[in-house]
């Protein structure tokens, strides 16, 4: 069970997925029956998540229906469509001597609704959430997975439109029980946070200013390998010059400048700033 729920959820998924570990820091496998405990490496298991995932996961959401979002709707979920009806009625007032009343009803995997009747039991769509670093994907460790399927490669994951705490809180508070349970895991998740910037976060020390130099691909070759989980910015010396985006990460000592930047506003020669990345110390748990 996670410390911040109480339930297997995204942060219990999660964990192994760069390796399990026993207490001799030593890479094992599940089912070895001389390791009586398992641990696994926050980090690794973040980025092993992400290359797997493509850095995002997702949710259903169930929506209402009506004139301002129903094209969105349909858009995000592709068994809900919307069917126009047209019909002619007298009107004196028109040249031609009628007007065209426009009204919508709604077919939902295959059965028709009126708006009344879809909205009686809404819709799902389909949201997705981007993450970058870990501290992007670690609001999401108490929400509970409610499908996952993989392959080798690659895994999709969807998880619940709230999270265990908050969904279990709602409820309590219905039924008359302001429960002191959700103060709890809220404090772990806090402190959580705080264990994991101090750990993989700071960058003091780190922080290094060098001129990059982009060859006719817009790539160029750094010094040393970037800590990724910050970003590379561009660094002037004096006023900051007109720019159109920040450099890309595309390996561990390179990135990329953008063709607008290239071609018309910082040309080829462009001092940067980035955090150097560090040695990798395993942190168990």
């Amino acid at each position: 069970m996670s410390i911040y729920s109480g339930k297997c959820d995204l942060k219990d998924h999660i964990a192994g997925y760069g390796g399990w570990f026993n207490s001799e820091r030593k890479l094992v496998k599940i089912g070895d029956p001389n390791v009586n405990v398992y641990y696994s490496d926050e980090m690794l298991d973040f980025i092993a998540f992400k290359a797997k995932t493509g850095g995002v996961i997702h949710q259903h959401k169930r929506l209402k229906v009506d004139l301002f979002n129903q094209n969105f709707i349909a858009k995000k979920c592709d068994q809900f469509k919307i069917i126009e009806h047209k019909k002619k009625v007298s009107d004196k007032r028109s040249k031609c001597g009628y007007r065209e009343i426009i009204s919508y009803t709604y077919s939902y995997y295959g059965k028709e609704y009126t708006l009344k009747e879809i909205n009686k039991r809404g819709v799902f769509i389909t949201v997705d959430i981007h993450f970058d670093t870990l501290l992007d994907l670690i609001p999401y460790y108490p929400y509970i997975v409610t499908s996952a399927c993989c392959d080798e490669n690659k895994e999709t994951v969807y998880i619940s439109s709230k999270s265990y705490v908050d969904e279990e809180y709602e409820k309590h508070l219905q039924n008359g029980w302001e429960s002191k349970i959700y103060e709890y895991y809220k404090k772990e998740l806090q402190n959580h946070y705080r264990e994991v910037v101090l750990t993989w976060f700071n960058p003091s020390g780190r922080e290094v200013k060098e001129e990059a130099i982009f060859n006719s691909d817009r790539k160029a070759i750094l010094s040393q390998n970037i800590d990724k989980n910050f970003p590379v910015e561009w660094y002037f010396d004096g006023p900051t010059k007109p720019h159109w985006t920040s450099p890309k990460i595309i390996d561990s000592n390179v990135i990329e400048i953008s063709k607008d930047d290239y071609d018309y506003y910082l040309g080829n020669w462009v001092k940067v700033k980035y955090v150097i990345e560090k040695p990798y110390d395993l942190v168990l748990s």
